[in-house]
């Protein structure tokens, strides 16, 4: 979430008497404050002494007088924030009284500013009839960066008047200043700038150079400030969540896919601050009000996915496309379900779009496996299906549940039971990312405690893959899809196995063993872990793709 909030601030130029300071380099001033850090943070007389060998106690004091005048030790010793920068950068006030031009500027934000100065030489004109009070009093024992001239750093420590009354030559100005201040919510950061341009004395317009500066506002207790107050009328601000709950109704495609939005308003204000208008509170975090929106939202998101990405889908991949669609976002505490396979194919699909329809009824009317009733019943996100295995009457299939809490080790059990293994093919086109790797580690851990010298190899699309990252975890040299297939790499993830008995197959699985996160730190092959489920239905080598065949033969390695 990110504003910019913009002011138009008025500059003043006068031309005054005042005592200055000028920030020069000095650096004796810079190894005493750098002695005195040393010295609980004060400026005393053997800190002083430390670092001027052979001078008096009498002379360490007068030094210490006139740090406390320069401003860079309180009265008690003390450093300043001026004894701080001296110390870092060997630069120290030098106070200097004359006449000025100043280019003046307040706002709440930046406070009385001087934005530029100008020595004058004084003269004896007497214009004393046109001398008026100051209309801007800058703040005092401020160190302010010019804006024309950056190099320039200066404070105001004193103005000097009859009665405490400060008077001044008001003078005209072509000068403008736009206060510039950038609020990222989610980095918890801000910045401001001024934009604008300076007259000077010499004539013609100087652009202004100002470096960013930082207020350190508490930016988490502003949203939930705007949250109760302009943002009111858009949704319910959830300060928990730091998100908006706004309806679905208005949602553009965009703002349903990413979950942020972009809301205008009128006016806001900043405690302290200031108040801005006409705000563009950018990508604003937002999520469904209740569980009804939340699945008008979910069935939204998924059927704009399929018509846009038009592929035959067994009911098994369209569950786990479901999961990964709904996982992770706002809609998944509201446990959304996808429809029941009948309901998916109704006779609105049909008559609308007979192409999606085709590429869902046919994987389940065409399966050359039975499609247990589970499986085409409605599948709601975030609750644990019972732990459906492979059984006597269909010995071919396996299926992992969706969040059943099945480890890695009870995972390759399933698809290893048969025998020990002396090979084994992971070809995925995804084994990338930090999490898959994870569940990688896992898998070889699973593995080897079947037969820890069992020969592991993986296959995967090289875009976004560590390839070292990936032999370091299981002792081979992975390849890439393209060396491997070509341009005919295949849709869906294959384990092929070679036993020891020189028995050879592989499995066909819906969704890769690997899309199982952990939950837990320092997880090991026996640890639950939350899956999105998977289909694998064996395979003989005959019925494999021809290079997968080439592997499972010993010539495709």
């Amino acid at each position: 979430m990110r504003a910019v909030l913009f002011a138009d601030i008025p500059v003043e130029r006068v031309a005054v008497f005042a005592e200055m300071a000028w920030m020069q380099r000095r650096p004796e001033l810079g190894v005493i404050c750098c002695a005195a850090r040393h010295n609980g943070n004060s400026i005393s007389v053997a800190a002083v002494q430390s670092v001027l060998p052979g001078l008096g106690d009498a002379g360490a004091r007068n030094v210490i007088s006139w740090c406390r005048t320069l401003g860079i030790c309180d009265s008690q010793g003390g450093l300043t924030s001026l004894g701080e920068d001296a110390a870092e950068r060997d630069e120290a006030p030098v106070p200097e009284q004359g006449v000025y031009d100043c280019w003046l500027a307040q706002h709440p934000l930046i406070g009385r500013r001087i934005l530029a100065v100008e020595r004058l030489s004084s003269n004896r004109d007497h214009r004393f009839e046109e001398v008026v009070a100051l209309p801007i009093v800058p703040d005092r024992g401020v160190r302010f960066r010019s804006v024309v001239d950056p190099e320039q750093r200066y404070l105001l420590r004193e103005l000097p008047s009859n009665h405490g009354q400060v008077g001044c030559l008001h003078g005209t100005t072509q000068a403008r200043c736009r206060l510039r201040w950038t609020l990222d919510f989610d980095a918890r950061k801000d910045h401001w700038q001024l934009d604008g341009a300076l007259d000077t004395s010499q004539g013609g317009m100087k652009a202004m150079q100002h470096q960013p500066e930082s207020d350190g506002i508490d930016l988490k207790r502003l949203a939930d400030l705007w949250g109760t107050g302009p943002v009111v009328k858009f949704g319910r601000w959830q300060t928990d969540e730091r998100r908006l709950a706004i309806a679905f109704q208005g949602l553009t495609e965009a703002e349903q896919d990413n979950f942020r939005k972009t809301l205008k308003l009128p006016q806001v204000e900043v405690p302290g601050k200031g108040t801005y208008a006409d705000v563009s509170l950018e990508d604003v975090p937002i999520g469904p009000v209740s569980a009804e929106e939340a699945q008008r939202w979910a069935v939204a998101r998924l059927e704009r996915h399929l018509a846009r990405n038009v592929a035959y889908r067994s009911r098994s991949e369209l569950r786990r496309l479901f999961a990964e669609r709904m996982e992770e976002t706002p809609l998944e505490k509201f446990c959304p379900t996808l429809p029941a396979h009948n309901a998916m194919i109704g006779e609105p699909l049909v008559a609308k779009k007979p192409e999606l329809f085709w590429s869902l009824a046919a994987p389940v009317d065409l399966s050359p496996h039975p499609i247990p009733q589970t499986e085409l019943d409605a599948f709601r996100i975030g609750i644990e299906e019972p732990g459906i295995e492979s059984v006597a009457k269909e010995p071919s299939v396996v299926r992992v549940p969706y969040r059943g809490g099945w480890s890695m080790r009870r995972v390759m059990e399933r698809l290893l039971t048969v025998g020990t293994p002396r090979r084994i093919l992971l070809c995925d086109r995804y084994v990338r990312g930090a999490e898959n790797l994870v569940s990688l580690k896992l898998m070889v851990q699973a593995i080897h405690l079947l037969n820890p010298s069992v020969l592991i190899d993986v296959w995967t699309d090289e875009e976004g893959a560590d390839f070292k990252q990936i032999r370091a975890l299981t002792g081979s040299a992975p390849r890439a899809y393209r060396e491997v297939f070509g341009h005919s790499a295949p849709h869906d993830r294959y384990l092929l196995v070679e036993l020891h008995t020189n028995e050879r197959f592989g499995w066909q699985m819906s969704n890769s063993p690997l899309d199982a996160r952990v939950d837990v730190p320092k997880a090991g092959p026996e640890t639950p872990l939350r899956s999105r489920g998977l289909v694998a239905v064996r395979m003989s080598a005959d019925e494999l793709p021809e290079r997968l065949r080439q592997w499972l033969s010993g010539g495709g390695r």
